[in-house]
């Protein structure tokens, strides 16, 4: 059984589950079209959601079976979190709201200016509570598992093999584009970039299964109960630009401390101890920096500052680097790998994206 797959072949997974999905969405939708409404909703947006999902799921499945992929393995299936990990990651889904929703509101409000007036996602409106509970199913659950095992699983891991960083970034663009929505570009790709760091940082892909899920369930929550939070941004007007920027500042601190602490939270005592360091060297790890040649435990808070610190530093991205990639556990190739492929499907997802916009503009 196949413990790694490359950059290509992740690309190629991530082409059938979104021509399977979409092409079957959209015969299955046309058939019942008209069926009429359910919660607020047309029964084809539920349909449609609902299948998608499940064709992610299958296709990519069936795919990596007739290929003998290991398919725990690849998709970091096989590897849970600590206990303390599963209790930062709300706020860190709270942190990335923070972050990129203020972003997100200034893109649309430039969206509205050159007149586009494309439809965002379909919401189910108020109403009973099963409602909800079916609601938070459809919408928060199985995305959370479908969009993760294909995104996180397969496309990660394929395109970590040539860099770390390019498959955080290149899985974050796919994930966006794949969506076909402009309103949703920019909220979808800073969610992208967070959730695979939870992955690369720890080598599970349950983190960014739960984060999803609280990212669809805090926004569906908010829509279908909450619209009192809708109201009062809209009734900040101008105000809206500094209590975003305030928003983003603060939210950008927040996620990065938590994001630290959450990867810090998933080593070992012994992990968190400096080692040996001589000669001024300064080794890979931000709890390790030169001291003489004896060993001490490590400050959380002390550490944190420095972390952040070092971020603003070309000898702080390098051990990022190696960090994210160390933990990550696959084996990177470097530059010189083909990923023809994934460029290819970039492509293909940005055109789907493009057409998208320009209906928007009709």
């Amino acid at each position: 059984m196949k413990k790694t797959i490359y950059a290509n072949e992740s690309a190629t997974i991530y082409m059938i589950a979104l021509l399977v999905g979409n092409v079957l969405a959209t015969i299955l939708a046309t058939t019942i079209r008209g069926l009429g409404k359910f919660a607020g909703m047309d029964i084809m947006s539920w349909v449609t959601y609902a299948l998608i999902q499940c064709m992610f799921i299958a296709s990519s499945m069936i795919y990596a079976a007739a290929r003998k992929i290991n398919i725990p393995v690849v998709t970091r299936m096989n590897r849970g979190l600590r206990p303390v990990q599963y209790v930062l990651l709300p706020f860190v889904a709270i942190a990335t709201i923070l972050v990129f929703l203020p972003i997100a509101n200034a893109w649309n409000a430039f969206l509205g200016v050159i007149h586009y007036h494309g439809s965002g996602v379909a919401m189910p409106a108020g109403g009973e509570v099963w409602a909800y509970f079916f609601a938070l199913f459809i919408m928060a659950v199985m995305p959370a598992f479908g969009e993760e095992i294909l995104m996180r699983g397969f496309v990660l891991h394929g395109t970590s093999t040539r860099s770390v960083w390019f498959g955080i970034l290149v899985s974050a663009a796919l994930f966006s584009l794949m969506h076909a929505s402009p309103l949703q570009l920019v909220h979808q790709f800073g969610l992208g970039v967070v959730l695979a760091i939870v992955v690369a940082s720890t080598g599970s892909i349950w983190g960014a299964v739960l984060i999803h899920f609280l990212n669809n369930f805090i926004s569906l929550t908010l829509t279908i109960y909450i619209p009192q939070v809708d109201a009062l941004y809209v009734s900040l007007g101008y105000w809206n630009w500094l209590t975003g920027f305030a928003s983003v500042i603060v939210g950008l601190f927040l996620l990065v401390v938590l994001l630290y602490l959450f990867y810090r939270a998933g080593k070992s005592k012994e992990e968190r101890k400096f080692t040996v360091v001589s000669n001024g060297i300064e080794y890979e790890e931000f709890t390790i920096y030169a001291q003489s040649e004896e060993q001490k435990k490590t400050n959380v808070f002390k550490d944190t500052f420095r972390f952040v610190g070092s971020l603003f530093t070309k000898g702080g991205w390098q051990t990022v680097t190696r960090s994210l990639t160390r933990s990550n556990g696959i084996e990177t190739t470097g530059k010189g790998q083909n990923v023809l492929g994934v460029w290819l499907a970039v492509g293909v997802v940005a055109i789907y994206w493009v057409i998208a916009f320009i209906q928007g503009m009709i």
